[in-house]
Parts: C-alpha cells; structure tokens; sequence
C-alpha cells in the first residue's frame, strides 16, 4: 500500500480540562433551568436558598471560564470543547446577572 494513501491517526487529542470546562456549562444551565421552573411553579417563593444556589451557579461559571481559559494554550489538544466551553460559561455569567437583577 502507498504511504500517502494511509490515513493519519496522529489527531490531536481532546483536552480533560476542555471537557471539564464544557460540562460545567452544561451542568450551570440546567441549575439555571431547574431554578427557574421551581420558581416559575412556586410563583416566585422560593426563598434565600435558591438565590444562594443561583449565586453559587454563578461563581462556578467564573471558575469555568478560567478553567477554560487556562486549558486554552495547550496546543497539542484540539479546540473541540474549549471555545463552547468558555461560551456557556459566559451565558451562564450573563443569564445570573440578568436574573439577580430582576
């Protein structure tokens, strides 16, 4: 078989701290969602403790985004999970910002 018509297995690798990063978005959206329905059912008497879960969700969108950003210089690893990472980290930002403002 000619060499050149071999496929290359020398992909670069996904990053542990991308997807770490990414499921942290994912997971703070779905926090996000299950407090907005809670509220939404309660109509709006959910108390301090949601606030304070809201505010935690938050706090660890900051930490994804510097986890993410930290994982960001690694050039061996693609940059499958890193960009959408550090994107839902930031809407999670934004969506607690919003709603602590409402």
């Amino acid at each position: 078989m000619n060499s050149r018509n071999m496929l290359s297995f020398s992909e670069k690798r996904v990053s542990r701290n991308a997807v770490i990063t990414f499921a942290m978005g994912i997971g703070e959206i779905a926090g996000f969602l299950i407090l907005f329905f809670m509220a939404f059912l309660s109509g709006g008497e959910l108390g301090t403790g949601a606030g304070l879960m809201g505010c935690l969700l938050v706090l660890l969108a900051f930490f994804g985004v510097f986890w993410g950003i930290l994982s960001y210089d690694d050039i061996k690893t693609n940059q499958r999970f890193k960009i959408s990472g550090i994107v839902l980290n930031i809407i999670v930002i934004f969506l607690g910002i919003t709603l602590i403002m409402v």
